[in-house]
Order: structure tokens, then C-alpha cells, then sequence
């Protein structure tokens, strides 16, 4: 994973920093390349306890990929396009809630800590590793 886990005083509000390698890489490149290593459980939650979120990636303007504690990993495809997700890969949810939930509000940061887009987050829906060399085609 490339982001960060950053807690903001007050609030449990959180921002995810970008990679510097990856943030080159055109957002659509990027979700393919990360999202070809993984298949689809259908196993899906509304809700994840924030303690347990260890590393998020935004993939482009639709995606976030979450690492939980355990090597869980989730995909979240947001409600919706978070215009500039993908370019900036920086986000910050402010929420008095312990659980990071279907429905809520994130915005994009940009690298001066203005604020460029919102929408929700969708269910994050549990993915499992494809074993190397079993990989989907090209």
C-alpha cells in the first residue's frame, strides 16, 4: 500500500498522504494495475472499525483500496466520482464515529490543503490475493 494512516487531533478526522511513485502513474493505469492482483470476494460490509484500518490507497476517482489489520484488504467504490482522488491521493474524513462507514462524506486535499472535491463512500466489499502467475490477462 502507498498512503499513510495520519490521525488529526480533534475530531478522529484522517487524511491519506499520496506516493510520490505512483502519483505519476495515470489514476485508471494505476486502479488496473493494483486492482489485476486481486479478485472479489462478495464477501461486503457497510462499516469498518477505524482501529482496525491500517493503510487506504485511493486508485483513481471511483476506488479506494483499505488494508485492515490481519492483511484484510477491502475495495471501496465510492458513491459516485471524488473529482481529483486520483491526482491528489489525499483525503480527509471527519466523522465523531469509531468506524469508517458506507455513506460517508470524504474531500479531496489538494497539496495546499484546500479542498477540491466530496461524495461518499460506497460498502467495502472484502478481496483476495490472486496467487502469482494466476493473474487475470491482459
Amino acid at each position: 500500500m502507498h498512503k499513510k494512516f495520519i490521525p488529526v487531533a480533534a475530531g478522529l478526522s484522517a487524511a491519506m498522504m499520496a506516493s510520490g511513485a505512483l502519483a505519476v502513474m495515470a489514476a485508471g493505469e494505476k486502479a488496473q494495475e493494483v486492482l489485476s492482483k486481486y479478485e472479489k470476494t462478495g464477501d461486503s460490509r457497510n462499516c469498518l472499525m477505524l482501529s482496525s484500518v491500517r493503510d487506504t490507497d485511493p486508485l483513481d476517482d471511483y476506488t479506494i483500496l483499505v488494508e485492515a489489520s490481519g492483511g484484510a484488504v477491502y475495495l471501496n467504490e465510492l458513491n459516485g466520482r471524488c473529482s481529483g482522488l486520483g491526482r491528489e491521493g489525499r483525503y480527509v474524513r471527519r466523522s465523531s464515529s469509531t468506524n469508517m462507514c458506507k455513506g460517508d462524506i470524504i474531500r479531496v486535499i489538494d497539496s495546499f490543503g484546500n479542498t477540491r472535491g466530496s461524495c461518499s463512500l460506497g460498502a467495502f466489499e472484502q478481496l483476495s490475493e490472486i496467487p502469482e502467475g494466476e493473474g487475470a490477462s491482459e
